[in-house]
């Protein structure tokens, strides 16, 4: 049998990592959907989010290697435990960032607890998901898949196809960097995009030169400062349009909500100046919004 060559080789092909990678994000869904089934730790439904979520990103990039049409039906078959471990997580989150504000109102406990009811009921959908073997079976088309032979002019230099990716992902956050602060949707956008170039970064790394891999912790970075926006966002829309709760009530958690999003941004914008300096030709992966005063 031939050695595997490792990922900086010259001669190593796209189709080889990808399939290695898919497997490592697959044994990590199997080993954490005994620990959902069983409840046995409160981070066995993030680590099969993760874990999905992954996946199915990787497979996303895979399309022009495995094909098209096969990978989207494989993807496809996660679709639905991806949303149910996305609803459930939006759904916590949205509980913290009420816990985080350490506001003492009884109405505001009540629909709370109507809230935590919700959330239980996501926690028990995914598991008849998982129960019903939905994870089971698209993990046999993904098996199938990377049993299937790659067309030889489908399977690029790993080097190449790893480069274009990244900087495809790139170009994907620099499109949306001039977004406003204010705007909810278009942050939630910006979001998703240094999202998209943190997994491209995390998964191709062993394949990529120094310049290139520096980018996934600023990205991780600026993720996690608009997803700390996005959650209190999602929270002011929620309470927005919270049944059973007077309106007297409702405006001052808002209240609560935008000073908490406003101490948010502040950190955002503190940090947004590009300080990747990866390279003189490399095009930062910073933010520059520029209609921050609005905010």
């Amino acid at each position: 049998m031939t050695a595997a060559l490792e990922p900086d080789a010259p001669d190593a092909r796209a189709a080889a990592f990808l399939a290695r990678k898919a497997r490592a994000f697959d044994d990590a869904l199997d080993a954490a959907q005994p620990r959902v089934l069983e409840n046995r730790d409160t981070e066995a439904v993030h680590d099969l989010r993760v874990a999905l979520r992954r996946l199915r990103t990787l497979l996303r990039l895979a399309r022009p290697v495995f094909g098209r049409f096969h990978t989207d039906a494989v993807r496809g078959a996660f679709a639905a435990l991806q949303t149910s471990t996305g609803n459930l997580r939006d759904e916590e989150a949205l509980v913290e960032t009420l816990d985080a504000l350490s506001f003492d109102h009884a109405p505001l406990h009540e629909w709370r607890r109507r809230r935590l009811a919700r959330e239980r009921r996501l926690r028990q959908s995914l598991v008849s998901r998982l129960r019903r073997g939905e994870l089971d079976q698209a993990r046999a088309l993904l098996h199938a898949l990377l049993v299937l032979p790659v067309r030889p002019d489908r399977d690029p230099s790993l080097r190449i196809f790893a480069r274009r990716v990244v900087r495809k992902a790139r170009r994907g956050v620099e499109s949306r960097r001039d977004a406003p602060t204010d705007d909810a949707v278009l942050l939630h956008d910006l979001r998703i995009a240094y999202k998209k170039l943190r997994y491209a970064v995390e998964i191709f790394s062993e394949a990529l030169p120094t310049d290139l891999a520096a980018m996934a912790e600023p990205a991780a970075r600026f993720q996690k400062r608009l997803g700390d926006l996005h959650d209190l966002d999602v929270a002011i829309a929620a309470l927005g349009r919270a049944r059973g709760l007077a309106s007297e009530s409702r405006a001052h958690v808002i209240a609560a909500l935008r000073e908490a999003r406003a101490k948010k941004l502040a950190k955002y914008v503190a940090e947004m100046n590009p300080a990747e300096e990866i390279a003189p030709d490399a095009p930062s992966v910073g933010v520059t919004p520029t209609e921050a005063s609005r905010s």
